[in-house]
């Protein structure tokens, strides 16, 4: 049986912001749509054309490697498995970490030492 290289990843940057609302307005403007969250959360999933994108009013967690600009991907890949894989390549794993919206993450540093969070997407 062949091994899986192909982890189906779909990237969602998530933007650390500092006025909600105002950032939903500025997106809203470029055609953005609310399809997550909302006034009474602390973060939202917004749909621009084809891609997503995440506001968190919630500081960056230096510790973790956030930054104001986070990008994060989505996989159909276990995450066991993309962990194996990303190790086998000679790319460790951070940690595995557990986000309380996202559930449980990768954390891989990028040859750049930028960090990459990588979240299971579940099927359909």
């Amino acid at each position: 049986m062949a091994t899986r290289t192909d982890p189906g990843l779909l990237l969602r940057p998530m933007l650390h912001v500092d006025d909600l609302a105002a950032s939903i307005a500025f997106y809203r403007m470029l055609g953005g749509e609310v399809i997550h969250g909302g006034d009474d959360t602390d973060w939202v999933l917004m749909q621009l054309g084809t891609i997503q994108i995440g506001l968190v009013t919630r500081p960056p967690d230096r510790d973790r490697g956030e930054d104001t600009v986070e990008l994060t991907f989505d996989t159909s890949m276990p995450l066991p498995e993309l962990e194996s894989h990303l190790q086998r390549a000679g790319f460790p794993v951070g940690e595995v970490g557990h986000d309380r919206d996202f559930g449980d993450q990768l954390l891989v540093r990028t040859p750049e030492g930028l960090t990459l969070k990588i979240s299971r997407r579940e099927p359909g």
